[in-house]
């Protein structure tokens, strides 16, 4: 029996190339685009849990509510740690993690290695697959962890334990014993290294391990027997953070913050590190947290309206058969047995679909990791839990876009079967369907439209400081950065093309260094607690980076009090009462450092972020300068970048990073956003082409039941314009309510994320108007073809039953 069933249903599959064919690829492009979707939101939800009892690991965090709104920080003070394990009895292990580059020597090899200065906790907390060593690798300053990656490049193998390796350190060689080698993280790691060195061997350590206002560094903590419960954490710890945070808090009551809920001014949590990547807090390193569910969001549209179109071209097809229906019957034939050969054929254009899909999604994910920056793999499916699901949706798609139809056409009348006609009334189901379809896709094209504005807007809104100009260099590790700046001055001062040089200790947007930081100080001045945005910058800055003086004067060597003086920015001026009352006043802030200069407000953060208070100091003591800017006027910026480049390899042979221009630098922020928008603007595509198959099926559907009914229009003597008018008007009718429904559930979904941005686009008329127009015209040219034959068909063939 149902070796039979597969045989008739391979047959009829042949019989109906074009019909199976439109079945077939119309649902292995939305099964191909599904897996894809489906492992991206699949790998960022990934993040952190290979960790053993990750449920137990938590990353530290603090919130407060001052004058300006909730801030939350994962910044801690060193002496924190020691103190949280000593008191807190639910605590069983706890690191920091403090980022610091260094340069590692092996002979004469020397490579910069991404580092972490972590206590000896953190492998025990962290379970990194270990290929050497153990547990206790980090209990001495001595001693330095390796990935095999590092370990591989440095030493040409693995096999490395015990082995010397020199760091370098306030420029001076120091060795370290190898007691251990890690596998190199996978790539959904929040934590990545190439080495680990014990927290007490940071630069500065012996400075701020009892300084508790000097906070640098993030803290992991692992819990004995619970899973991470926030608010439980938080109550516990509420007595140890208003003893070590007495001054803190005390600040915050006098200078007007909020209390939240539960009274506190100043509070400690916990946030699971499996949520840290996707974090809405602030400082969460990956995309928004909703943008793996917007893409499994995707994913089921895309399939629904696969099915959709499954169903409709299904019911579309039962007029050409409903005489082999009637006479199955006749035969004998039970409506069970012709569901089960029906549903049979749906079986198996479903599964012929999804092998297509699977290749098609092999084909398409080397590009996409190529394009996206993702590190998927078609193999990622092969897991119980994900088989599982895969052949359960499998199931659900063939019982809903097969089994539907199946049940349909098989009750349907014999009589009108042999007559050649069909029973099958479903107009309100099929019209329901396309609507939904449209619905859909221009619910993504008012998306697309949105998502690209902003972008541009993004790419084109002046940010207060010249980028188009202005290369970009970091300085790296194993050079003096003070002394590579002044010799790209001097090396750069016989070149005609360059304007300015400074340097400053933060880049502006990100390079191809992938670092973009910041750094906020606290002060207090007139008995009231400020903070302030703080940059090192060195001499020219302001005409490097062509930035506006509003008030006062800029930074000059010739006056040596220059190196204690400080430049603000209009809202750091207006925080402390103005222009006029703050010009000239000296601020407790790096001592006593006086302010000489108003500069206008620059965007030196991303456009999600409001323009906040900035204070620049070219004083040495803070920080050192991590990037060179060299400001250019040419016509070929890509020759004068590469004439640079060789340049600053010259004087820093063991540069590794190329310049950018400072433009390509703040777009690099926005790579999360790219990423949206591509995947948005590929399902729209996808979405339309699906839906168009699905209108076509539904204009062949009507055309073929009122053919009659054309063939007697055209002997009353009715036009083809008159009745290509005529019958596309209900077809418009239904994306005309697909667009109705549509249109506010975008304007909803656009408007919240718009949010995210300080400066963005509004939502404008033009761009629903725009997605109506695209919908229609799509609409038309896929029923044109169907509507223009039915018109000039012949009506003696139409008739010729009656």
């Amino acid at each position: 029996m149902i070796t039979n069933n597969i045989k008739t249903a391979w047959r009829s599959i042949l019989k109906t190339k074009s019909l199976s064919f439109i079945h077939i690829l119309g649902l292995a492009i939305a099964l191909a685009t599904a897996i894809v979707l489906f492992l991206t939101a699949r790998f960022e939800l990934s993040y952190d849990s290979f960790h053993q009892d990750v449920e137990r690991i938590g990353l530290l965090y603090s919130k407060s509510q001052p004058e300006r709104g909730i801030k939350y920080n994962i910044a801690m003070p060193a002496p924190l740690t020691p103190r949280l394990k000593e008191e807190i009895p639910s605590i069983a292990l706890a690191s920091r993690v403090a980022n610091g580059n260094v340069i590692l020597r092996n002979g004469e090899k020397q490579l910069e290695s991404t580092n972490k200065y972590v206590d000896d906790d953190f492998l025990s907390i962290l379970s990194f697959p270990m290929l050497q060593g153990d547990g206790k690798a980090l209990n001495d300053i001595g001693n330095i962890v390796l990935d095999e990656d590092m370990a591989t490049r440095l030493f040409g193998q693995k096999d490395v334990l015990g082995k010397q390796v020199e760091v370098l350190e306030n420029n001076t060689w120091v060795p370290k014993t190898i007691t251990a080698v890690l596998e190199t993280p996978p790539y959904n790691s929040t934590i990545k290294f190439n080495s680990l060195i014990n927290f007490e061997a940071k630069p500065g350590y012996a400075q701020e391990k009892d300084a508790w206002d000097n906070s640098s560094h993030n803290v992991i903590v692992k819990l004995k027997d619970a899973a991470v419960d926030d608010v439980k954490f938080s109550k516990e710890v509420k007595a140890f953070t208003e003893q070590y945070y007495k001054d803190a808090i005390n600040n915050l009551k006098r200078d007007g913050a909020t209390a939240d809920k539960d009274g506190n001014y100043y509070s400690l949590h916990l946030i699971p590190l499996t949520d840290f990547h996707l974090s809405d807090l602030g400082f969460g390193n990956g995309p928004p947290a909703y943008y793996p569910w917007i893409l499994l969001g995707i994913a089921a549209l895309l399939v629904f309206i696969a099915c959709s179109n499954f169903i409709n071209l299904s019911l579309a097809n039962s007029l050409i058969r409903s005489r082999e229906i009637g006479t199955r019957k006749t035969l004998g034939g039970t409506v069970k047995h012709l569901i089960m050969q029906l549903w049979t054929e749906a079986f198996l254009l479903c599964l012929i679909a999804l092998g297509l899909g699977l290749v098609l999604a092999g084909l398409l994910i080397p590009e996409f990791n190529a394009s996206m920056k993702y590190h998927l793999s078609l193999m990622d499916l092969i897991s119980p839990s994900n088989l599982m699901l895969f052949l359960g949706m499998f199931l659900m798609i063939t019982l809903l876009a097969g089994g539907y139809p199946a049940w349909k056409i098989a009750n349907s009348n014999i009589i009108n079967s042999l007559k050649g006609g069909s029973s099958v009334k479903s107009s309100k189901l099929r019209n329901t369907l396309t609507v939904l379809q449209f619905s859909i896709a221009i619910l993504l094209i008012v998306s697309t439209i949105v998502i690209s504005s902003q972008l541009h807007y993004i790419a084109n809104r002046p940010l207060g400081f010249n980028k188009s100009e202005v290369i970009s260099i970091p300085i790296g590790k194993g050079i003096d950065h003070q002394d590579a700046l002044d010799r790209m001055r001097v090396a750069l001062a016989q070149e005609s093309s360059v304007k300015y040089v400074s340097g400053s200790d933060i880049n502006m947007g990100m390079g191809n260094d992938g670092t973009s930081r910041n750094s906020v100080f606290g002060f207090t001045q007139d008995n009231r607690e400020y903070s302030t945005n703080y940059m090192r910058i060195d001499y020219d800055y302001l005409k490097t980076l062509d930035i506006k003086l509003l008030e006062g004067r800029d930074f000059d060597r010739k006056f040596a009090t220059d190196s204690n003086a400080i430049i603000i920015n209009k809202q750091m001026a207006m925080q402390l009462g103005g222009i006029d009352k703050v010009l000239g006043k000296y601020l407790d802030l790096n001592g006593k450092s006086q302010v000489i200069g108003i500069i206008d407000d620059f965007n030196f953060q991303n456009l999600k972020r409001s323009i906040e208070p900035l204070t620049i100091s070219v004083n040495p003591s803070v920080f050192e300068v991590d990037y060179i800017f060299v400001r250019v006027s040419t016509d070929n910026l890509a020759q004068t970048l590469e004439h640079i480049d060789q340049i600053w390899k010259k004087i820093n042979p063991q540069a590794s990073i190329s310049p950018t221009y400072l433009d390509e630098n703040t777009q690099n922020l926005y790579e999360g956003e790219r990423k949206f928008s591509n995947i948005v603007m590929t399902g729209t595509g996808i979405s339309i082409f699906i839906s168009c198959m699905g209108l076509f099926a539904l204009a062949l559907l009507t055309i073929n039941r009122r053919i009659k009914e054309i063939g007697i229009r055209k002997v009353l003597g009715s036009s083809v314009g008159g009745l290509i008018m005529l019958l596309s008007k209900d077809f418009m009718k239904l994306v005309l309510i697909a667009f109705l429904i549509a249109a506010p559930i975008a304007w909803f979904f656009m408007n919240s994320w718009l949010k995210m941005y300080a400066y963005r686009v509004g939502i404008q008329w033009w761009m629903f108007a725009l997605a109506a127009v695209i919908s229609v015209i799509i609409a038309w040219s896929t029923i044109a073809w169907q509507t223009f034959r039915a018109a000039r068909a012949n009506p003696v063939n139409s008739l010729r039953d009656e």
